[in-house]
C-alpha cells in the first residue's frame, strides 16, 4: 500500500473513533442504551469501507482494520452481505406526524386503534408523536439535532432532501421495488411523476428514494364568490370556464372592488413560506421564479434578481394601491386570510381567495353557508399569463436511519396505504364507526344554537362519512389521503370514497387537474441548506418593502445584493455543480 493509501486509511480510521466517540458519549449522557448508537457507527463504518475499497484496499484488509474497534458490528456486516434479510412484523415502532393526520381533536385515537386492526399490528406498535401543527418542523428539526427523531417521520419536499442529503433517512429503494404496491397493477398514469419527484441525492451522492408520497401534492386555485362578480355586474359567463388574460382578469378585480368599497383579495402572505412559495398570488406572480431554479440554458440562477420577478413585485404594488389586494395580507396567516373570506361584516369580506383546490372548494363552500352568505364559486382557469397552476409535491413518509426494523415498518406501514382495500380507506376515511360507516343508518349533523342539522340515511353496506368529531356540524370529509389523488386506485374495485364526495370536490379537481404541473424541486447542497433561510428571510423583507412602497425596487435590491449576494453566489455555484 502506497503512502497516499495509508493516509487514506489513517484519516478514515480516526474519523471512525471520532464518529463512535461522538454517538456514544452523546447518547450515554441522555441515559441511552448503546445499542443504538453502535448501529448508527456501523453505518457510517460501512460508507467508509466502500471509500477505502476504491483506493485499491480488499474487503478483508479493511474489515481487519475496522473490526478491532466493533467486531460485532463488522460481523453483522458481512452476515447482512451475504444473506437475504427475512422480513419481521415490527412489534414497537413511533411515527411523527402532522395535523395532516387526523388530528387528536378530531378522533384521532380511533383512527389509530383501527389501523393497527386493519394491518395486523398489535394494538399499541405505534407511538404516535403529534408537536403542534404550527411549530411542526421547529420540532422536527429540534428531534434530529438532539437524535431523538421518531422511527418515521412526515417531511415536506424541502426537509425531505436536506435530510436525505444528510444521511439521516433509510434508503427505501430496493423494498419500494419489490413492494406490493407497486406491483398490484394499481398505480394511476401520472404516479411516475410523483415516484420520480421522490428520487432525490442522497450522502452517498446518488439519487435514490428515501421517502413514499401516497398521494399527489395538489396545489391552489383561484376561487370567485359569483355574487361578487353580479353585484358588480359582470357576466359570470365570461369568466366561469373561460381562460381570462390578465388584463382582463384585473380589470373584474378592480370593478369588484369598486362595488364593494374595499379589497377584493386578501393572501395568506404576499409569498407561501415554503415551495411553491407564489401559491397565494400566482394571477400576479405569473412565470416569476421566486427562488432558485433551473433556467432553459440548463443553469441554475436565482429568479429573485429577474426582470420577471421585478414585473411580479409592481403588478401587486400596483393592486395594493388600487386597493384590489388587502395590505394587511403581509404577515397574515392562512387562518386569517380564511376568516375575512368568511367574514360576515361587509367592510371585511374579501370576494377572491386562491387556496386549495378539491376538498377545499367543498370547505369553503360549507363554511360560506354557515355563516349565512352566498356560498355558489367558481374555481377558475389559470390565466393566460400564468398557464398552469402548480402542484407541490407531496408530503414524504421517511424512516429515519434510527429505526431497528426499517424493513419490516415498510412492509406493514408504508406499502399497506395503498393496499386497494381496508388499510386504504383508512388513510383516505378514518376510522369505522366514527369517521365512516357502511351499515343501515340516519345519522344527523349538529345545527346551530342546538339544534339537529340535516340529517342522512344510509342503506346497508353504503359507504357514507359520519359527523366529525371535531367540528360536528359537518360530516367528516377526509383523513390523510385525499381519494381524487391518490396514486393508487382499488383495481377493479370502486373507490368507496369517491361515491360520498360532494360533486363541488370533483368538478373542482377536473378542472386542476387538467390545468396543473408538477414545481421543480432543487437539489439539495450543503451550502443552500446553510444559506436559504437568510436569503427568504431577505427575500420576504424586500418583497414587502416594494409593494408596501416603504422602499424603491432599486434601493430593496440594493440591500438585498449588499447582505446576501454573496451567499446567492455561492448557492448557485453549489447548485450548478451538481449538474452532471
Amino acid at each position: 500500500m502506497n503512502k497516499k493509501n495509508t493516509r487514506i486509511v489513517q484519516n478514515s480510521l480516526v474519523k471512525i473513533a471520532q464518529k463512535w466517540y461522538y454517538t456514544f458519549v452523546l447518547n450515554m449522557n441522555r441515559g441511552r442504551s448503546p445499542r443504538k448508537p453502535i448501529r448508527r457507527v456501523y453505518r457510517f463504518m460501512k460508507k467508509t469501507v466502500k471509500k477505502l475499497t476504491a483506493v485499491g484496499l480488499t474487503l478483508t484488509s479493511v474489515m481487519g482494520l475496522v473490526a478491532c474497534g466493533n467486531n460485532g458490528a463488522a460481523s453483522n456486516g458481512g452476515s447482512a452481505n451475504n444473506s437475504k434479510k427475512e422480513v419481521t412484523k415490527p412489534t414497537s415502532f413511533s411515527v411523527m406526524v402532522d395535523n395532516t393526520v387526523l388530528s387528536e381533536e378530531n378522533g384521532a385515537k380511533a383512527f389509530y386503534k383501527y389501523l393497527e386492526q386493519v394491518t395486523g399490528l398489535a394494538e399499541g406498535t405505534i407511538n404516535w408523536v403529534r408537536p403542534p401543527h404550527s411549530s411542526y418542523y421547529d420540532a422536527v428539526k429540534s428531534a434530529f439535532t438532539s437524535g431523538s427523531e421518531a422511527d418515521v417521520v412526515l417531511l415536506s419536499s424541502d426537509y425531505y432532501a436536506l435530510y436525505a442529503a444528510n444521511g439521516m433517512l433509510w434508503n427505501m429503494t430496493d423494498a419500494w421495488n419489490n413492494s406490493e404496491t407497486k406491483n398490484s397493477g394499481r398505480l394511476i398514469a401520472t404516479a411516475d411523476n410523483v415516484l420520480s419527484s421522490l428520487q432525490v441525492v442522497g450522502d452517498d451522492g446518488k439519487k435514490a428514494m428515501y421517502g413514499f408520497s401516497p398521494y399527489r401534492g395538489n396545489g391552489c386555485c383561484t376561487y370567485i364568490k359569483k355574487a361578487w362578480l353580479t353585484k358588480a355586474g359582470i357576466d359570470v359567463s365570461k369568466v366561469e370556464n373561460v381562460t381570462m388574460d390578465f388584463n382582463t382578469y384585473y380589470g373584474y378585480l378592480k370593478q369588484m372592488a369598486a362595488s364593494a368599497g374595499h379589497y377584493v383579495i386578501s393572501a395568506p402572505g404576499f409569498v407561501s413560506n415554503e415551495a411553491p412559495y407564489t401559491n397565494y398570488l400566482p394571477e400576479f406572480f405569473q412565470k416569476a421564479q421566486y427562488s432558485f431554479y433551473q433556467n432553459t440554458s440548463g443553469k441554475y440562477v436565482d429568479g429573485f434578481s429577474e426582470q420577471a420577478m421585478k414585473d411580479a413585485l409592481k403588478r401587486i404594488q400596483t393592486a395594493v394601491a388600487d386597493g384590489v389586494i388587502d395590505k394587511a395580507s403581509n404577515g397574515q396567516t392562512t387562518a386569517d386570510a380564511r376568516n375575512k373570506f368568511y367574514s360576515t361584516d361587509a367592510s371585511t369580506e374579501a370576494g377572491v381567495f386562491t387556496y386549495w383546490a378539491g376538498t377545499w372548494a367543498e370547505s369553503l363552500t360549507k363554511n360560506l353557508k354557515s355563516k349565512g352568505l352566498d356560498a355558489e364559486l367558481i374555481a377558475i382557469n389559470p390565466i393566460k399569463e400564468l398557464g398552469k397552476y402548480v402542484e407541490r409535491l407531496a408530503p414524504a413518509w421517511c424512516i429515519t436511519e434510527k429505526a431497528q426494523n426499517p424493513e419490516g415498518i415498510f412492509k406493514y406501514f408504508i406499502d399497506t396505504m395503498l393496499d386497494g382495500g381496508d388499510v386504504q380507506i383508512a388513510w383516505e376515511a378514518g376510522a369505522k364507526g366514527t369517521h365512516w360507516d357502511d351499515k343501515a343508518e340516519t345519522y344527523t349533523v349538529a345545527g346551530k344554537d342546538g339544534k339537529e342539522g340535516k340529517t342522512y340515511t344510509a342503506a346497508e353496506g353504503e359507504f357514507h362519512n359520519l359527523p366529525s368529531p371535531e367540528t360536528p356540524s359537518n360530516l367528516t370529509t377526509k383523513n390523510h389521503v385525499d381519494p381524487d389523488l391518490s396514486i393508487a386506485g382499488f383495481g377493479d374495485k370502486e373507490d368507496p370514497g369517491h361515491k360520498a364526495q360532494d360533486p363541488i370536490i370533483t368538478d373542482c379537481y377536473k378542472m386542476f387537474n387538467a390545468n396543473c404541473e408538477m414545481v421543480e424541486v432543487l437539489p439539495t447542497t450543503e451550502v443552500l441548506s446553510n444559506n436559504i433561510t437568510d436569503i427568504n428571510t431577505k427575500r420576504v423583507e424586500v418583497l414587502s418593502q416594494v409593494v408596501l412602497g416603504t422602499k424603491s425596487y432599486d434601493e430593496a435590491m440594493a440591500d438585498y445584493n449588499s447582505q446576501v449576494g454573496a451567499k446567492v453566489t455561492a448557492v448557485i455555484e453549489s447548485l450548478n455543480a451538481t449538474i452532471k
